[in-house]
């Protein structure tokens, strides 16, 4: 008895940390593992804990944080190869000339991504992808951000990688019955709730959205110069400057063009070999250097196989005081061949220098664009002469990696379709193979995993074995089948669904699966249903976290941006939680019937 109420109020601690944040969720669930094996004095005279050591850690050699972590080694080689920036730049920019076309696009590109990718990291890379359309198309942000992080954790419903809530699912499903879940057990119900969802945030959910001012970018402090040549085979040859859209852009601005040292009017059509002097920030410069209708100028080339690599980053840095550099040009110095750096531009005091940056000498303070490879960058560190300011990652612009990456995706699609290879396997060794590939640097690797989820997950593991040992989680469910078994299994499964989607807009997804899967399973079993259905609704469930801004760390990313208030999430996410909860309740069970009965180990 003691030792379930000691479950108990471990329970209500870690919820209470888990909802006022006063601790990291990594170390809460840390707090949660420790306690189970940390031994005390029992009626017999015995000192010892709910679970011996080898139990209390072993959720870190499980097969779901196994999964977790590949899965996020995988996503960020999508990520770095430019996958997802190559897909999600493009249609956003073909949706952008009506609110609600861009709003569904985002919808579509975020879930689509997310069924693969973390979710938490879909919305880092949409994140700028989408402010810079709103700047290019004088758009309020606020009317679109909120999209991305909804779309995020509707698309962390569809697969078993989803997020690693469903991981966790499948993985307890897997010790009672033997098998886990499939790649694709949730994608009919995921689906359904998706153009509902949908259909409810562009009709009707966004007329809540706030409408602050069009995006500007006010960490642009500094405009670079830099001259680019319009390439043979260019989309641009033949139109005028003023019928290319990004030409008006507010972050980037066409100074001149010229034609043989001769300025051209800009009605007059461009040709290949026409220079455009342009001048922008830094993140304008680095979209620009994607595209393949131009090359930059002799003095400031860079080798088109070198914009296919994937550890390409773009760095400002400030001329130091009492620098050598003073005085001198980048050119006389021959900073690109002692360093392997490309200068992109020079900007002095936060303003233009018109003239070209290998030939402008350079005066203390001035701020240098540069792009290079990250295994340059410890040689650059060392340069006294110049004070590093900002270092940002540079996504491949080729498209060879950006292939292989979705070649190997569709391979363990592929397997987990056939049942050929278990998820357990393929999606450990895709990761390892995007490594061996160089799809991913290793040290990229370890930076993509989100250590903090690994050590929730693996600490809160234990807490589901204690539930069990203890016996508590069969008391819990007793008591349930005796209150709910004459309502019949769809009242029994909407209880028990509504339990969990109520704890996911308070605490860590991953949490709440560990918790609620013992009580559901059981619950299952007590009432003569098919326990899959109630699993594969429940990992659904536990993903709509869209009422609250802290219920994710894709809600809380958007906040600041998008300038939302806790009623922006309330009165949209509402809706759309109780879509997910009336779907899952009432649509599982016509796709996974309540009287099948799963295979035992």
């Amino acid at each position: 008895m003691a030792e379930r109420i000691f479950l108990g109020v471990l329970l209500a601690v870690a919820i209470y940390f888990f909802w006022t944040q006063r601790l990291r969720n990594d170390l809460t669930a840390a707090l949660v593992m420790l306690s189970l094996i940390a031994p005390w004095p029992h009626a017999d005279g015995e000192w010892r804990g709910i679970l011996t050591p080898q139990e209390g850690f072993s959720g870190f050699g499980s097969t779901a944080v196994i999964m977790v972590t590949a899965m996020f080694i995988f996503g960020g080689a999508l990520v770095k190869t430019g996958a997802v920036e190559m897909l999600g730049a493009r249609l956003l920019k073909t949706a952008a000339n009506r609110e609600w076309t861009l709003q569904t696009a985002i919808l579509v590109i975020s879930t689509f991504t997310s069924m693969f990718v973390n979710d938490t990291t879909v919305v880092l890379v949409l994140l700028p992808l989408i402010l810079s359309v709103c700047r290019e198309r004088k758009l309020s942000p606020s009317r679109y951000l909120m999209a991305c992080a909804y779309g995020s954790l509707l698309g962390g419903q569809w697969t078993l990688i989803g997020t690693r809530s469903n991981i966790l699912i499948s993985d307890y499903f897997r010790q009672r019955t033997g098998a886990g879940l499939g790649f694709f057990d949730f994608t009919v119900v995921a689906a359904a709730i998706f153009v509902l969802g949908t259909v409810y945030f562009v009709t009707v959910g966004r007329k809540v959205l706030p409408s602050d001012a069009p995006s500007k970018d006010d960490g642009e402090k500094r405009d670079y110069l830099t001259e680019v040549e319009v390439q043979p085979g260019s989309g641009v040859i033949g139109k005028r400057l003023m019928d290319l859209g990004w030409s008006r852009r507010d972050d980037m601005e066409v100074v001149e063009v010229l034609r043989e040292r001769v300025k051209l009017s800009r009605s007059d059509p461009l040709k290949a070999g026409d220079i455009l002097v342009m001048r922008g920030g830094a993140k304008a410069m680095g979209e620009l250097l994607k595209t393949r209708d131009f090359k930059l100028k002799e003095e400031v080339a860079i080798d088109p196989k070198a914009l296919q690599r994937i550890d390409l980053v773009t760095i400002e840095v400030l001329l130091a005081p009492r620098s050598g550099y003073a005085g001198s040009t980048l050119e006389e110095l021959q900073f690109n061949r002692a360093y392997g750096f490309t200068v992109l531009g020079v900007s002095r005091h936060g303003r233009t220098i018109r003239q070209r940056p290998m030939t402008t000498r350079l005066a203390f303070g001035d701020s240098i664009l540069l792009l290079g490879q990250v295994d340059h960058l410890a040689r650059l560190r060392r340069n006294s002469n110049l004070i590093l300011l900002t270092e940002e990652s540079f996504p491949a612009v080729g498209k060879r990696k950006a292939l292989l990456m979705t070649l190997l995706l569709c391979t363990i699609i592929g397997l987990a379709v056939s049942n050929l290879v278990s998820p357990v396997i393929s999606i450990p060794m895709a990761a390892f193979v995007t490594i061996v590939l160089g799809c991913i640097r290793i040290q990229d690797a370890y930076n993509a995993i989100d250590w903090s989820a690994v050590v929730t997950v693996a600490g809160m593991i234990p807490f589901g074995l204690a539930l069990e040992k203890t016996e508590l989680a069969v008391d819990i469910v007793k008591q349930l089948v005796g209150v709910l078994a004459n309502f019949g299994p769809y009242a029994v499964m909407g209880a028990i669904l509504l339990v969990a989607i109520g704890l996911t807009q308070l605490i860590e997804n991953a949490a709440v699966a560990i918790i609620v899967a013992p009580l559901a399973y059981g619950l299952a079993e007590g009432v003569g249903i098919n326990p899959k259905t109630l699993m594969v609704a429940l990992a659904i469930c536990v993903s709509a976290g869209f009422c609250t801004p802290f219920a994710h760390e894709s809600t809380i990313l958007v906040m600041g941006p998008g300038h939302y208030r806790f009623k922006h999430y309330l009165q949209i996410g509402t809706v759309l939680a109780l879509i997910t909860w009336a779907l899952a309740t009432f649509l599982t069970p016509l796709v996974w019937p309540f009287n099948h009965t799963p295979p035992q180990p």
